[in-house]
């Protein structure tokens, strides 16, 4: 045994050090336990299984010809807003973008007039195209004359490169 070791101060020490590991076990515990719960509820309230993996759609928006009072606008906006807050809730992740008036066409024929002007598009995410298209039943758009049309939205198509052949 060393003079050290009998004087006592090596035991202090091993005491203080237990004392501090025994302290920070007192908040690294609940800490823990409080993390694993809050994971456990946040995997059980959100189970997303691999089948109902959720898939990218737009929803297309052309307004009739007919003009809104302002006072129709105004209540459009309001029961868009609770709208979207709820469908946002509901994990459909609404992603909008309005279109300017102004526009520029080019091309064959005249489609650019068929079916209304495209006033906006809004992305958002649905397991299938039926539950899609209950999402933009639902939109107060369409009590306001809007009409909607909704498609799943793809990636570009790859272009293949021609492989030389020997």
């Amino acid at each position: 045994m060393t003079l050290y070791e009998r004087s006592g101060h090596a035991g202090a020490k091993r005491r203080r050090i237990r004392a501090r590991s025994v302290r920070c076990l007192r908040w690294v515990v609940p800490l823990t336990v409080c993390l694993c719960v809050v994971s456990v509820l946040a995997l059980s309230a959100n189970p997303i299984p691999s089948a109902t993996a959720m898939k990218t759609f737009v929803i297309i928006f052309r307004q009739s010809p007919q003009e809104l009072s302002e006072s129709d606008k105004q209540r459009r906006a309001e029961e868009t807003v609770a709208w979207a807050r709820a469908q946002n809730a509901a994990g459909h992740k609404l992603d909008p973008r309005i279109l300017a008036p102004q526009s520029e066409y080019r091309g064959s024929g005249n489609s650019a007039n068929e079916g209304g002007q495209v006033t906006a598009l809004l992305f958002l995410e649905a397991r299938d195209l039926s539950e899609a298209a209950k999402v933009a039943e639902a939109h107060p758009a369409i009590r306001y004359g809007s009409e909607v049309e909704v498609r799943p939205w793809a990636p570009p198509v790859p272009v293949r490169t021609a492989t030389a052949t020997p």
